[in-house]
């Protein structure tokens, strides 16, 4: 029997360490996910978005976006034009970097009221032009000189799409004054679908924006929301135990024969875990944060719209364009949480399952 039980317990502390570990590496992959994606809703346009980048520009203070310029292939070297590398180099407005989540390991983002030529410039094109040089970093570009005022890190949804194998450069002027817009980064609302603020978007500007979707303050929700569903599942073990106590301790009241004194503490047992158990799904019932706009209007149980969602993923994720990309980085991104979650919920079970086991048989 001591054996036994010594096996429950070694049961419970195993199986609760592996669930940590899982739910750990879901709110590590949540995580990642916020550092490399902008909390935005993305507009793209292969042939430009029929803004110029000057334009949109005006808008930035009444709107919540930023705004890239169609992008090209240039020859990134140092002044002495010593080393040459292939890199995108796209102009923006001033805001760009906020919105897009860039993280800066030196310097920062240029400001509205630059002047001369500025750019920002990944960390590895850094180090392949300026490795061991201290101070002030130029490079020329296409021939034209530039300042760097800041040097960004990698690893951001933007810089693996399209331009992925190369160096992203963004500056702050281009040779075409009217160059088009290739991106716009809108501000997400929790409260709006990405259509929605398409729409307001192209009303602020009155100009009709036609070009690719991607939703990515939707891809910040639903990684929270899937973490979020784990600890509600995983708490649902103790809500579910209690309420199994109170129907025992209810049901021992009801069928006792003694004198009424002995019903009492039975009955108040019963009562009081039921109702810790109600408190306890209500608390529970907080971390379940889906947002209504992105479920069905007439009824949340509608199967053919889940499976019209999951459909729509599937054909994105096989097409031949650069929503393939990030289709494919968010379904990575998600399926590697909620593979981590649907595995830290059933080991938090069966480990709470052999703690009980081992306290009750310990008792005994």
């Amino acid at each position: 029997m001591k054996k036994k039980n010594i096996r429950f317990l070694i049961w419970g502390i195993a199986c609760l360490s592996l669930s940590a570990i899982f739910f750990f590496a879901a709110a590590f992959v949540t995580r990642n996910l916020k550092n490399h994606t902008p909390f935005a809703v993305e507009l793209y346009g292969a042939q430009g978005l029929g803004v110029p980048v000057g334009k949109t520009a005006n808008f930035t203070e009444w709107g919540s976006f930023a705004a890239a310029g169609m992008g090209e292939y240039v020859q990134a070297a140092d002044l002495a034009e010593t080393k040459s590398i292939p890199a995108y180099y796209q102009m923006t407005t001033p805001n760009y970097g906020e919105y897009a989540n860039l993280h800066f390991n030196e310097g920062k983002y240029f400001p509205e009221d630059a002047a001369g030529n500025l750019a920002v410039i990944p960390e590895s094109l850094s180090h392949e032009l300026f490795e061991g040089e201290d101070g002030k970093k130029m490079l020329r570009i296409n021939g034209k000189k530039f300042t760097v005022c800041g040097v960004y890190g990698e690893g951001g949804i933007f810089t693996r799409l399209g331009s992925a194998s190369i160096p992203v450069i963004y500056g702050n002027t281009s040779r075409d004054p009217d160059i088009l817009a290739e991106q716009l980064l809108i501000g997400a609302d929790a409260g709006k679908t990405a259509l929605q603020q398409q729409q307001e978007t192209a009303a602020l500007m009155q100009i009709p924006l036609e070009g690719e979707i991607n939703d990515l303050g939707r891809l910040h929700q639903l990684g929270d929301s899937i973490l979020l569903l784990g600890f509600f599942f995983a708490g649902l073990w103790f809500v579910l135990h209690l309420c199994i106590f109170s129907y025992r301790k209810l049901m021992s009241a009801y069928q006792c024969r003694g004198q009424a004194a002995e019903k009492i503490l039975p009955a108040i047992l019963g009562t009081g875990a039921f109702l810790l158990a109600a408190v306890g799904f209500a608390s529970l019932l907080q971390l379940v944060r889906i947002p209504a706009i992105y479920l069905p209007e007439d009824n949340i149980f509608d199967i053919s719209y889940y499976g019209q969602q999951i459909l729509n993923g599937i054909q994105q994720i096989n097409t031949v364009s650069r929503i393939r990309d990030f289709s494919r980085i968010c379904a990575v991104y998600l399926c590697a949480e909620a593979g981590c979650t649907i595995a830290a919920v059933p080991l938090f079970w069966a480990g709470c399952h052999g703690l009980r086991h081992w306290f009750l048989d310990k008792q005994l």
